[in-house]
């Protein structure tokens, strides 16, 4: 069964092909009436070209979806011409003639408002080519007085912000003390002479000048007192929208979206079986754009890892909570205030494949399941052959692709390129407090976690306990098994500090990362292209090519027990030692595995191994302690390098079989890696990498 929606149609038509109808909304109502009419039949909503424009989210409960029998598909007939939006065409601009004396001097008898909606909220402004920026002020560093530190105020400079007459209209924009998150809390008060600004809201961090943005870390928002040509203001009191466009008048076609969702997917969750979830739905060919950022406040509890996202949130362009067996192929995300696409909760044997998220104010996908405890519902699904730059627009601390709480799934051929933070994330990480103020730990389930480890538990910190610690705690943490392959990443960290191309941290046992290039990635804010972060244990990184990474240099970086086998880490460009092609932060490592992995240098002053304990006490994490052997160690900068690093590695009865020499790859220096005949690799047992699929996701770039 097909039924047709055009722009021209109408919704009193038959929905055939011609007299199709005219709305989303009443095309749904028609898809119902179909279904319970017809139990067997699938069904089509075939979308003609043009921009539809919502008013609100639709909404898609179990009725909607086909079932377990048959499949309900919204599709574009011509894909890439359909496109669903939340934004609300600014048209009726007036230049504004009574001009408030806080009103800076370049903009003064330029500037234009428009009056929107009753009741709206608009944070985004969107031309048909651009995201138009929000009025600021310049950027300041935070004082350190008398060394206190705070998370609700900083001070700074007397006269480095002006008077601001609209100020609880305003945002404090922030990267605090900890170089991988940003906040934009509201302002509650601001003494302009004195230096110091109150903030009405908790950021995530205390404050402080990051290692990232050590001058300008902090900057205010939404205030006519620092419009300048080209940025807008808007004021919720009056739902005015001011703008000072950088020609004589407005451009047409701006758009201000009024909300954050285009379309949720919601089953019947709370309290009912699983099997009130949505089934049988899919989405092909559309385009999803023009939304508005989702705004949240920092230390809620809620965050998900360093407040990167918020768990079970409407945050994203399309989402589904409580869907099985639901797909979403060959769309576009595009253009948004806040993330692509997100699977929440009970999300099971669900699809994202060949599409493309870009120019979005936040992540582009997000697998976020139920916090620690015995609800294991969000797993088994694909996010596949997907191509994903210039994310974190707004929010720059989004990754690409985030797995919070969310195992068994399949993360594989995706390109990522052009990122302020990390690519990929699988994480399950929180902090155990009963209060539930503390990263993450307002999601824990704690009824089940006392069901499972006794209501007087007390967890030993992570990096005291190792990995007796986390098999404790490991049944709750549901980021396990997933596997990450055949990614390509590159260009990522541009913005922020302290961050990677794939990270797993806090996650449950059994993730393999395999067979993915991570580089080049040059960012001087770089810190390692695969990282084990805190206590993340049985993780296998096996087959990945790592070159030319900046910043700190490292290839891979591993705090805990875990298997690196088959692994090319290559050619850093950090002028200056940096780090460390392997990075090993937590020991022991005793059950750990380094293996036939080969650790090529460009300069005499790079290094083989980091080996130390950068948290709590105990003993170092050695590779020695490793079962390590048939790696090849070389630096093309300085041939004694690596056989003296092995010589001390042998003295310690490891890497008795390892090389020191060439390793005899085509040409290295310009992404070349296939063995030549001669390589000694082939008598180490290395096994070749399959470049051509591995190179395969970068289709994209050609398209």
């Amino acid at each position: 069964m097909e039924l047709y929606v055009a722009e021209n149609g109408n919704d009193r038509n038959s929905g055939s092909e011609h007299e199709p109808l005219n709305s989303l909304p009443h095309a749904q109502r028609r898809v119902r009436e179909c279904l319970a009419r017809n139990a067997h039949e699938d069904v089509r909503v075939l979308i003609g070209p043009g921009c539809y424009r919502l008013d609100s989210t639709l909404v898609f409960g179990p009725e909607d979806g086909g079932g377990q029998a048959r499949r309900v598909t919204w599709e574009a007939r011509s894909p890439g011409e359909v496109s669903l939006s939340a934004g609300y065409p600014v048209t009726n601009w007036k230049q504004l003639t009574e001009e408030p004396d806080c009103l800076p001097a370049a903009v003064r008898g330029r500037t234009w408002l428009a009056t929107l909606p009753e009741g709206c909220s608009v944070n985004t402004l969107y031309s048909e080519a651009r995201c138009i920026p929000r009025a600021r002020s310049r950027s300041l560093t935070p004082l350190n007085r008398q060394g206190k530190r705070s998370d609700t105020h900083f001070t700074f400079e007397p006269g480095a912000i002006p008077p601001l007459p609209d100020l609880d209209e305003t945002e404090a924009v922030l990267i605090p003390a900890r170089q991988w998150v940003m906040n934009m809390l509201p302002m509650q008060s601001l003494d302009t002479d004195k230096g110091i600004a109150h903030l009405a809201e908790p950021c995530t961090y205390v404050i402080a000048a990051p290692p990232c943005k050590p001058t300008g870390s902090i900057w205010i928002e939404n205030s006519l007192a620092t419009l300048a040509p080209g940025t807008w203001v808007f004021h919720r009191k009056t739902c005015t929208l001011y703008y000072c466009p950088k020609a004589d008048a407005p451009e047409a076609n701006l758009v201000a979206p009024l909300f954050t969702e285009l379309v949720r997917v919601e089953g019947r969750l709370d309290g009912e079986e699983p099997d009130q979830a949505v089934r049988g739905l899919d989405f092909k060919g559309i385009t999803f754009k023009h939304t508005r950022r989702y705004a949240w406040h920092g230390k809620t509890g809620l965050g998900i890892q360093h407040d990167w996202e918020m768990h079970d949130a409407p945050s994203c362009m399309v989402r589904f909570r409580g869907a099985i067996d639901c797909h979403v192929t060959n769309c576009r995300f595009e253009q948004g205030g806040s993330g692509g696409l997100r699977m929440d909760l009970v999300c099971r044997e669900n699809s994202v494949r060949d599409c493309v998220f870009s120019e979005l104010g936040g992540c582009g996908i997000v697998l976020c399941g139920y916090g620690p405890g015995l609800k294991y519902e969000n797993r088994d699904n694909l996010v596949s052959g997907n191509y994903l730059h210039h994310l974190g627009r707004l929010y720059w601390h989004s990754p690409a692709v985030f797995v919070w709480q969310s195992g068994s799934n399949i993360i594989s051929e995706n390109y990522i390129h052009d990122m302020g933070y990390t690519a990929i994330v699988c994480s399950g990480r929180i902090i155990m407090d009963r209060e539930g103020h503390r990263e993450c730990s307002g999601t824990i389930r704690w009824d089940e976690v006392d069901a499972l480890l006794g209501a007087d538990v007390h967890l030993t910190p992570w990096h005291h306990g190792g990995i007796t610690a986390w098999s404790r705690i490991e049944p709750l943490l549901h980021s396990r098994e997933n596997r990450i392959e055949y990614n390509h990443i590159h260009d990522v960290m541009q913005v922020l500090g302290d961050g990677n191309g794939i990270y797993i941290s806090g996650a449950g046992g059994g993730n393999l990362v395999r067979f993915n290039v991570v580089g080049p990635c040059p960012a001087p804010n770089m810190a390692e292209a695969i990282r084990c972060d805190n206590d993340q244990h049985q993780t296998i990184i096996h087959g990945n090519l790592v070159m030319k990474i900046g910043g700190h240099a490292v290839g891979i970086c591993i705090k805990g027990v875990n298997r690196i086998t088959n692994n090319i880490i290559a050619l850093p460009t950090t002028r200056g030692p940096g780090q460390a092609m392997l990075s090993l932060e937590v020991g022991p490592l005793n059950g750990a595995v380094v293996k036939r992995n080969v650790l090529l240098l460009a300069r005499p002053e790079h290094n083989f191994a980091k080996q130390t304990r950068i948290h709590g006490t105990g003993r170092r994490a050695l590779l020695r302690d490793a079962d390590t052997d048939w790696n090849l160690y070389w630096n093309a900068g300085d041939a004694s390098a690596g056989p003296e690093f092995l010589r001390g590695m042998q003295d310690y009865g490891v890497d008795q079989h390892s090389l020191a020499v060439d390793p005899g790859f085509v040409a290295p220096e310009s992404g070349e890696f296939r063995l030549r005949e001669d390589s000694p690799l082939i008598e180490l047992g290395f096994r070749a990498l399959p470049l051509e699929r591995m190179y395969q996701a970068q289709r994209w770039a050609a398209e």
